[in-house]
């Protein structure tokens, strides 16, 4: 059994500590990262760009233990995020200029065997996967454009382990005029975590709805807490529910402890594979830059 992931490749900039360093990015790749270090099999499903950033990101990539015999290289600009303490911004601080996101890599189902567990970001098309999905659903994405028949057709689909967040979840049963309690009986979902940041998290299984508080924590900085938060619950899940009994309380403490690893670092997977350092060539850094050995 593989989790294959469904995402192109981005590269992440952090400016912390004055110097700029970089590593691989984007949630779907970052979960994959920390499932492999938690010795779970993953393989990668999309495009990475032809230019050095993109090369970076598969080569980082690979070094987290992730599969990338399913990537496949186009000609394009990688999508980047330049973090600082500020916060994370799409646009480069140097020339300002902002990448867009190329489309997902069709046809995934081509590439699956029968046991692969599909992870996914958001709303994508699937009506062709039959393998089990995990859904990271962080932000509204296409739902603003969806209209109620579409919002339904997508969030009543039968999904294995969904994370989304409390903001999208209100969002959704606004737009679908359902009470928390109508949205439960017409889910079509093994294993709910609703995330609330710094709120705790609410998880539904079997039934049962469980809450959790969080205790505060010092940071470093933030980037790919809920990547590893999620990557616990799903590789915990997989281990666990054929051999025994799920515990919530238990694997929501080993998660918590996993996103203390992640916050006394700076960056979403220091704690797997090393940010490099760069400098700067006399191209802006997100077209050309060198790695400090």
């Amino acid at each position: 059994m593989t989790v294959v992931g469904m995402s192109n490749l981005i590269l992440d900039y952090y400016f912390f500590d004055n110097r700029i360093t970089i590593n691989g990015g984007g949630t779907v790749s970052n979960i994959l990262a920390n499932l492999s270090s938690m010795g779970m099999d993953t393989k990668i499903f999309g495009y990475y760009g032809s230019d050095i950033l993109g090369k970076e990101a598969k080569r980082m990539i690979e070094e987290a233990g992730v599969d990338t015999s399913l990537l496949e290289m186009k000609d394009y600009k990688t999508k980047s995020f330049f973090i600082d303490s500020q916060g994370n911004k799409s646009s480069c601080p140097y020339c300002n200029n902002k990448g867009k996101n190329y489309k997902l890599r069709k046809n995934i189902e081509y590439h699956l065997k029968k046991d692969d567990i599909v992870l996914i970001q958001d709303y994508v098309f699937l009506e062709k996967i039959s393998n089990k999905l995990c859904l990271d659903f962080g932000y509204f994405g296409n739902l603003i454009y969806m209209n109620k028949d579409e919002i339904e057709n997508f969030i009543f689909h039968e999904f294995y382990i969904v994370s989304i967040k409390d903001k999208v979840l209100s969002f959704i049963l606004r737009k679908l005029n359902l009470t928390f309690d109508q949205f439960k009986k017409k889910m079509n979902i093994y294993f709910l975590i609703i995330t609330k940041g710094k709120k705790g998290a609410t998880i539904v299984f079997a039934n049962n709805v469980y809450d959790y508080e969080v205790i505060p924590l010092k940071e470093k900085e933030t980037n790919g807490c809920g990547d590893i938060f999620f990557a616990t619950f799903i590789s915990e899940i997989i281990k666990k529910e054929k051999i025994t009994k799920i515990d919530i309380d238990e694997i929501f403490e080993l998660a918590q402890k996993n996103v203390v690893t992640v916050l006394n670092n700076i960056g979403a997977r220091n704690h797997i594979v090393k940010n490099e350092i760069i400098k700067k060539n006399e191209k802006c850094i997100c077209e050309d830059f060198s790695v400090i050995v």
